[in-house]
């Protein structure tokens, strides 16, 4: 019997969809994701000790497999390929950490989930400053981010800005008819050398 409610959300196999991805790209797949599993402890001793390990372990095998695909087919596809598993993978998770499947999809729910996954989800180790909650209008700016922090320090710092890709899909789809994600115009990004990322959520059900 499958066992999931609000307290304990489904997860998604993310090994399966990585392996579904790079069976379109390289030779031997399978291979490829053991030998980056086996070969990742090896990898995370080159991590600074600083990093949690909770947040380690949820962006080291991503990293890892980039650096070695980055070897074998180059740095631009391999982004690419990375890209192309992150955010199926990125939005199957962030649905679960936000109870897409178990709670009602509604602009309160969305604020709602995105502080408590703040506060002790998957971007818990960053920090957020609300500039403005409404029933029509949610802006949050994202003052510390740790992925940014994290892949600057292992020298891979474009990886960032596949996780700003996916704020775009994910808070876009998430009501799609009522409400619309942007970050106050393009560039307000940390990825992109400014201070801090910004995120607006403006809900305009009942407008004609």
């Amino acid at each position: 019997m499958l066992k999931t409610d609000v307290g304990h959300p489904a997860q998604p196999a993310i090994p399966l969809i990585a392996l579904g991805v790079l069976k379109g790209y390289i030779r031997n797949p399978l291979g490829f994701l053991v030998g980056a599993v086996l070969t990742l402890p090896r990898f995370k001793k080159r991590i600074p000790s600083h990093f949690p390990d909770e947040f380690v372990k949820s962006v080291a095998l991503q990293t890892w497999m980039y650096i070695r695909l980055k070897e074998k087919v180059g740095q631009e596809r391999a982004f690419e390929i990375i890209r192309a598993i992150s955010l199926p993978a990125g939005l199957a998770t962030t649905q679960a950490n936000f109870k897409a499947v178990e709670m009602p999809r509604t602009f309160e729910n969305l604020i709602a989930n995105q502080q408590r996954n703040n506060r002790q989800g998957s971007t818990s180790w960053n920090r957020m400053e609300i500039v403005e909650q409404s029933e029509h209008k949610y802006e949050f700016r994202v003052v510390y981010c740790m992925f940014h922090d994290f892949y600057t320090q292992m020298g891979v710092p474009k990886l960032t800005t596949i996780g700003c890709t996916f704020d775009n899909i994910f808070f876009n789809s998430y009501l799609p008819e009522e409400v619309t994600f942007h970050r106050n115009g393009i560039g307000n990004r940390i990825a992109d050398g400014v201070p801090a990322c910004h995120f607006v959520l403006e809900h305009h059900t009942g407008e004609a």
